[in-house]
């Protein structure tokens, strides 16, 4: 089940201003047709050293995982323009969801399981992409449900090399290294005051 939450502004790159796009939780089925049918074709066709580390994501196995478990799983997405410009899958409880951070450790946390961003607003996939900010909106959504489940903002994930520096450097969150026990991907946390810094400084 899917159902609009919100309305969000994104830069519309093409024409410099700020446009309104839905925020919405859950999926059905015209989501998954759209990221099939758009999204799809664009990875295929990238060549293979420039092909997306994320183009292998089945969003449908994600969306079953998370119809099955709505206790721990939720789901949001970005549309705009009846397309859907972003997809991010959260956990909010089990094993992953507790900070390694110094300020808070073992306090629990929401944790981003998979965030992506539309193919035509990657600049590593198109000289001109068509939206900016999909990616930070659903990250400040899962900010604001780990406010909502008394979490304080704290927020976890693993990223991918490419993320790596959205996640250090735009959003500021403290990068604990490579994790051997997971892919050796770098594990980033967001601490509870960094929470409060990222919500302060939001455009």
């Amino acid at each position: 089940m899917r159902q609009t939450i919100a309305t969000v502004s994104l830069l519309d790159l093409g024409r410099n201003t700020f446009c309104d796009a839905s925020l919405f939780q859950g999926i059905d089925l015209d989501t998954l047709r759209s990221i099939e049918a758009d999204w799809t074709p664009v990875f295929d066709a990238a060549a293979p050293e420039n092909r997306p580390e994320d183009a292998h994501w089945e969003w449908a196995a994600k969306a079953l995982q998370a119809l099955e478990n709505p206790l721990s799983y939720e789901l949001f997405g970005v549309e705009a323009d009846a397309r859907t410009q972003g997809m991010m899958l959260v956990l909010k409880g089990g094993p992953k969801c507790f900070s390694r951070h110094t300020e808070h450790p073992r306090a629990p946390l929401v944790y981003v399981d998979f965030l992506a961003t539309a193919p035509w607003n990657r600049p590593s996939l198109t000289a001109t992409p068509t939206y900016k900010g999909v990616g930070r909106v659903l990250f400040m959504t899962a900010v604001s449900l780990s406010i909502e489940e008394e979490f304080a903002g704290r927020i976890g994930l693993h990223s991918l090399p490419g993320a790596e520096d959205f996640y250090r450097s735009r959003l500021n969150m403290t990068d604990m290294g490579k994790d051997d026990g997971y892919q050796n991907l770098r594990y980033f946390e967001l601490s509870a005051t960094q929470a409060r810094r990222l919500i302060t400084a939001r455009p």
